[in-house]
C-alpha cells in the first residue's frame, strides 16, 4: 500500500473512514523508527493549538506509550484483518480508538507539562471525585451558614422558629416560640455544583435539592393562605397535605399548584425546557409568560409536563430516569451528549469544552453517583467520546476531543 500523507490519515481517522491498513500506517508514523514522527506529532499538537519543542517531541515517557500502542494494535490488526465478523471488527475499532486516544493524550501531556511552569497555569489532572452532601443556608438577615461545617443541633433562630441540623444531614424547621405567626421572613437553601441536600420545611414538606439548585421559602409555611416557594434548578418535593393552604412552586417559566403530592421539578436555567414529573397525587401546572394567556395542564401520577415558552405539553414519564438523581444515580435514556455532560458538569463541579463537533449519538445507561468521574468517561469512550481533564485557577475543565 502506498504511503498516505499523515494529515489525510488523521482526517480519515477522525471521520471513521480508515481501513485497518491505514490505521496501522497512521500508528507507524508515531513509531520511533518513523521519519514522519515529528511531523505528525506537530499536526496533533497544532490541532490542540500548542507549539512543541524538538526536545519535548522526543520525550521518553511519551515515546514508550506510543511504542506500546503501536505494538498492541499491530497484533490486533494481524489477528482481526478486514474479513473478520462485524463483532470482531468492532472490538478492533475500540482498541484502535483506545490506542489513538492514548497517543493524543500523551502528546497533550507535553503542553500541560509546559503550561505548569507558572502558578495557576493549566494542569493536567487524572480524576475528579463525585459530589457530596453540602449546602448553604441564607437567613433573612443575610447571614450565611455553611451546612457542611455546621454542628448537629440548633443552628439558627428567627422570630419563634428554630432551624436545626440533624445527625443524618438534613435541615429541619420547628416552632419554638409564640411569636412564630408574625414571622414573614424568607430563607434560601442553595447547593453549588457538586452538592446535594435535603430540607424539612415547617409544614412537614420534604424537599431534596439536586446540584446547582436554589430553593427560596418562607420560614413560617403557615403564615399565609398559600405556601409559596421558588426553585431554580432541580428538586423533588414530598408535600405535606393541607387543604386549607395550597402548596405553590414557582420557577422562571411556570407555576405548580398542589395540595399534597410527590413530584420532581427540573428548572435549570441552562435547559431549554422546564419539566415537572408527578410520582403521586395531582398537580396543576401553568405557564407564567406575561405576553400571553397562561397555558394550564393537570397531571396524573406517571405523567410529566414540558413547559417551553408559553406552551405546556404532557407525556408519559420515565420515573426511573427522572428520579435517578434522588436515588443516587446518574441515569440517561436516549440523551444527547450535551444532555449527558450537563448533568455530569453539575454533579462533578466541572466545566465542559468541546474541541470539535459533538457526536449526534444518543446515550442510555446509568452509573452510581458515588463513582469518580473517570468511571463515567470510560463508559463514554466505548462510544468513541474521548476527553482530557485540565485544571486552571481552581476550575476543572473536561475537554471533549
Amino acid at each position: 500500500m502506498e504511503n498516505t500523507d499523515p494529515l489525510q490519515l488523521i482526517e480519515k481517522y477522525r471521520d471513521n473512514k480508515c481501513s485497518p491498513e491505514e490505521v496501522e500506517q497512521l500508528l507507524a508514523y508515531f513509531h520511533k523508527d518513523s521519519p514522519e514522527q515529528e511531523q505528525i506529532m506537530e499536526l496533533v499538537l497544532a490541532e490542540l493549538q500548542q507549539e512543541p519543542s524538538a526536545q519535548e517531541l522526543k520525550s521518553n515517557n511519551i515515546q514508550n506509550t506510543i511504542d506500546q500502542a503501536y505494538l498492541n494494535i499491530r497484533k490486533e490488526i494481524a489477528y482481526s484483518g478486514v474479513s473478520r465478523p462485524k463483532r470482531t471488527r468492532q472490538l478492533w475499532a475500540r482498541m484502535v480508538g483506545a490506542a489513538m486516544i492514548l497517543i493524543i493524550a500523551g502528546v497533550s501531556y507535553l503542553y500541560f507539562l509546559n503550561a505548569d511552569k507558572k502558578v495557576n497555569e493549566t494542569q493536567s489532572i487524572a480524576d475528579v471525585k463525585p459530589g457530596h452532601t453540602a449546602a448553604t443556608l441564607t437567613l433573612a438577615t443575610g447571614k450565611k451558614i455553611l451546612l457542611n461545617d455546621a454542628s448537629v443541633g440548633a443552628i439558627a433562630s428567627e422570630k419563634g422558629i428554630e432551624v436545626s441540623k440533624t445527625k443524618d444531614g438534613k435541615v429541619v424547621y420547628t416552632i419554638k416560640g409564640s411569636n412564630a405567626g408574625s414571622n414573614t421572613n424568607l430563607n434560601t437553601l442553595s447547593t453549588a455544583k457538586g452538592e446535594t441536600y435535603q430540607i424539612v420545611l415547617l409544614d412537614g414538606t420534604k424537599v431534596w435539592l439536586n446540584a446547582a439548585t436554589t430553593l427560596t421559602y418562607p420560614a413560617n409555611m403557615r403564615g399565609s393562605n398559600e405556601r409559596v416557594v421558588r426553585v431554580d434548578g432541580e428538586a423533588y418535593f414530598e408535600v405535606a397535605k393541607d387543604k386549607r393552604h395550597p402548596f405553590i412552586v414557582e420557577s422562571a417559566t411556570q407555576r405548580v399548584k398542589v395540595l399534597g403530592t410527590h413530584f420532581n421539578i427540573n428548572s435549570y436555567l441552562d435547559e431549554e425546557k422546564t419539566i415537572t414529573t408527578l410520582a403521586e397525587g395531582v398537580v396543576e401546572v401553568s405557564t407564567v409568560k406575561r405576553s400571553s394567556e397562561p397555558d394550564k395542564k393537570t397531571l396524573k401520577p406517571g405523567q410529566q409536563s414540558i413547559a417551553e415558552g408559553s406552551k405546556i405539553e404532557v407525556q408519559e414519564a420515565d420515573l426511573q430516569t427522572t428520579l435517578a438523581w434522588k436515588d443516587g444515580k446518574l441515569y440517561f435514556k436516549d440523551a444527547s451528549i450535551q444532555e449527558v455532560l450537563r448533568q455530569v458538569s453539575r454533579w462533578y463541579n466541572i466545566e465542559v469544552e468541546y474541541r470539535g463537533t459533538p457526536t449526534k449519538e444518543l446515550f442510555s445507561g446509568g452509573i452510581k453517583r458515588t463513582a469518580n468521574l473517570s468511571s463515567v468517561l470510560r463508559i463514554l469512550e466505548l462510544s468513541k467520546v474521548y476527553s482530557t481533564l485540565t485544571k486552571r485557577n481552581n476550575i476543572t475543565t473536561l475537554i471533549i476531543l
